[in-house]
């Protein structure tokens, strides 16, 4: 199920955290809720990697995204952008609680499953032909027309 009104919100709450025009603690305060998988996904596996809950800032200066980081933002929103449904395999409740109390340190049962499940380095996209077909479509990152 696509929630069209949900991605593009959490597309430009994105936006707005990575490019430093709000804080942390404002991206999370404006969080949509919703039962798309692509939304609370690129959350829990994208977006809130960008920064640390423990103070509320903007990540700009020493803490703005690294080049590298702002591309993987941009295939997040592209994502969130496209009619992709979101495929790749959800982490248990019993793998997102290991993660969270280990520090990230038992997140490799998840990132085992999306391997077997597609190219990890397009997610969440689920390879190169769907990122490829999405930037065409929506002529984002330099390809196609609007």
């Amino acid at each position: 199920m696509i929630d069209r009104e949900a991605r593009n919100r959490l597309a430009e709450l994105i936006r707005a955290l990575a490019s430093g025009r709000i804080t942390n603690d404002e991206f999370e305060d404006a969080l949509p809720l919703s039962e798309d998988n692509a939304v609370k996904e690129v959350f829990h596996h994208g977006a809130w990697c960008l920064y640390s809950d423990m103070k509320e800032y903007r990540l700009k200066g020493k803490d703005a995204l690294s080049t590298e980081e702002r591309s993987l933002v941009a295939r997040w929103i592209l994502f969130l952008k496209s009619d992709y449904e979101y495929e790749w395999p959800s982490a248990s409740f019993r793998e997102h609680v290991l993660k969270l109390v280990s520090l990230g340190i038992f997140g490799q049962s998840t990132l085992d499953k999306w391997q077997a499940s597609g190219d990890v380095s397009y997610w969440p996209f689920l390879g190169s032909e769907q990122f490829q077909e999405a930037k065409h479509a929506k002529g984002y990152l330099g390809a196609g027309s609007t």
